[in-house]
């Protein structure tokens, strides 16, 4: 047991030592502190113990004072002017007593007295004011009867009484706050003294340990030393074993470095830095903690780069396909959304989408919408299959990535003038192996290979889309004809149907006129055959009396 005593007292007497200096420091800060407080506290006493004495003066050097003065100067001289002072001496009455209460209630006074004092001053200034009136209405005779009553005096003798009280109370209170500014030097000067004989002494014996554990510490730390650079972190640069303090504070430096790097990794900061490691130690780093450290943190931010645009990229393709179904009943907003968002998300400066028409004999792609470019340039736009960086996309069916723009095939125009793009993406967009459509962007950045593929799983959905649209306005067109032909069908089922009524009312028409003509005929007839049989017998009646006048002739010519 006291061995084992001996031994903790042997292993821990610099720890007690510093903790006995650690202990006295504190205390004497704490005390510090206290006399601090201490000090100012007591300055405060003093300043407020001067400043009410001050006051308390001011009573009579200033309040009384101008009082008496302000008044007698006007009865002198009855200038309204010279009752400045006394005026405002009346008004500043009611504060500079409601101050002294306040300050002296703060000290524990007794103010009684002060509230008797004040009410005399009140009356006072309310005399003073009775004294200008007599002034005003020239009663210099009553005016110097009052002046005689010498009221003032009588002032002066209560605030001797009670305001030289005040004053003893606040000398006081400043004697005391003197002794215990003091006693608090005093105290911090002993509390020095002996902090210093009992440090001195102190310290020394830790000197003189450290000294003594030198040697045996020094081939400690050079196994540290060695096991640091194998283990955590090597600068290749040369030792120096009879610095144990550069030693430690290296050991320390690299296991904090390595701290700091870990913990940096933990909240996702991959951009972090072993600040010692460079090109001329890397290969003695390869195996130990540090060189392990910088290789998990380069794993861990491509991870999380691949993640991020993994993200990025689900992200886009989600806001997209929503877009595309919102939009995938017209055409022509279809297209202006499309190239709006790609444009955007892919962080270009400008885009445009190229559509398949198939309307005429010759297939060819023409610009439905387009974002930021300059329109003059695409006016009517027509471009042939194969002609072209464009055509030829769409002949080939593949993604065409410009690093190095041609000069002069587009430019970015912007507040600050035109710029030739560093990157240009022209992506075929197919649905069922067919390319429906083709979307050229660029851009003032280079495209990452990751937005590309991005803009090509967008195609799908955009082609998916155009073809739906293509078939709905197909099916519209046709259900629109459909409709025009069923109207046109009715319209002449009613027109036929109109006709046939017309034919029909024709034909009875026809059948009445036959009718009545058949009637008219056979009147006609029948009137014909009664003249021709009224004829007749008319001209044998004509023949008959010829035929007896001829043979009246012939008696007559024979007799």
């Amino acid at each position: 047991m006291k061995k084992r005593i001996k031994n903790f007292f042997a292993r821990n007497i610099i720890l007690m030592a510093v903790v006995l200096i650690a202990g006295l420091l504190i205390m004497n800060v704490a005390l510090i502190f206290q006399y601090k407080k201490t000090i100012v506290k007591n300055n405060n006493i003093k300043q407020e113990a001067k400043a009410i004495s001050f006051k308390v003066e001011q009573l009579i050097s200033y309040t009384l004072h101008n009082m008496d003065l302000g008044i007698r100067a006007y009865g002198v001289t009855k200038n309204r002017e010279m009752l400045g002072p006394t005026t405002s001496a009346i008004k500043g009455v009611d504060a500079m007593f409601s101050e002294l209460e306040t300050r002296l209630v703060a000290q524990s006074y007794d103010i009684s007295g002060l509230k008797d004092l004040k009410k005399t001053f009140v009356e006072y200034g309310e005399f003073v004011t009775q004294m200008e009136h007599m002034v005003d209405m020239d009663s210099m005779h009553t005016f110097q009867k009052m002046l005689e009553e010498d009221r003032g005096l009588k002032v002066f003798m209560h605030w001797n009484d009670v305001g030289v009280k005040a004053q003893i109370f606040e000398d006081t209170m400043l004697w005391k706050a003197e002794d215990s500014y003091q006693a608090a030097i005093d105290g911090n000067i002993y509390l020095q003294i002996f902090i210093l004989v009992v440090s001195l002494p102190t310290l020394g014996f830790i000197v003189y340990k450290i000294k003594s554990d030198d040697r045996s510490r020094l081939s400690l730390l050079a196994s540290l030393e060695e096991n640091n650079r194998k283990y955590v972190f090597n600068p290749g640069a040369e030792v120096y074993f009879d610095n144990p303090k550069e030693m430690i504070e290296r050991s320390i430096s690299n296991l904090q470095q390595a701290s700091g790097f870990i913990e940096d990794i933990s909240v996702g900061k991959y951009d972090t830095e072993w600040t010692s490691l460079n090109d001329a130690n890397r290969s003695l780093n390869e195996v130990n903690l540090a060189g392990r450290l910088v290789n998990m943190r380069d794993q861990l931010k491509q991870m999380k780069k691949e993640e991020e645009r993994r993200l990025w990229t689900n992200e886009g393709l989600t806001k997209f396909s929503e877009t595309v179904r919102n939009y995938q009943n017209n055409f022509l907003d279809l297209s202006n959304e499309v190239v709006r968002f790609l444009t955007k998300y892919m962080g270009a400066q400008q885009g445009g989408l190229f559509v398949l028409k198939e309307d005429e004999t010759e297939p060819y792609l023409e610009l439905t919408a387009c974002y930021a470019f300059d329109r003059k340039k695409f006016v009517e736009r027509r471009i042939e299959i194969g002609v072209g960086l464009i055509g030829q996309a769409y002949l080939e069916g593949q993604t065409t990535f410009l690093t190095r723009v041609p000069q002069g095939y587009t430019y970015i125009t912007s507040g600050m003038g035109e710029a030739t793009p560093r990157s240009v993406v022209i992506v075929p967009m197919k649905y069922n192996d067919k390319t429906e459509a083709i979307i050229e962007l660029a851009s003032l950045e280079e495209f990452e290979d990751y937005q590309v593929a991005f803009l090509e799983k967008a195609g799908e959905f955009v082609a998916s889309a155009l073809q739906s649209v293509r078939t709905t306005e197909k099916m519209q067109s046709l259900l629109e004809s459909s409709q025009r032909q069923a109207e046109e069908m009715r319209s002449t089922e009613e027109e036929m149907r109109q006709n046939l009524e017309e034919l029909q009312a024709t034909q009875e028409e026809m059948v009445r006129k036959q009718h009545e003509l058949d009637r008219v005929q056979a009147a006609d007839a029948e009137r014909a055959r009664i003249t021709s049989e009224s004829n007749r017998q008319a001209t044998n009646k004509i023949i008959e009396k010829l035929k007896a006048t001829e043979e009246e002739l012939r008696k007559l010519k024979m007799a």
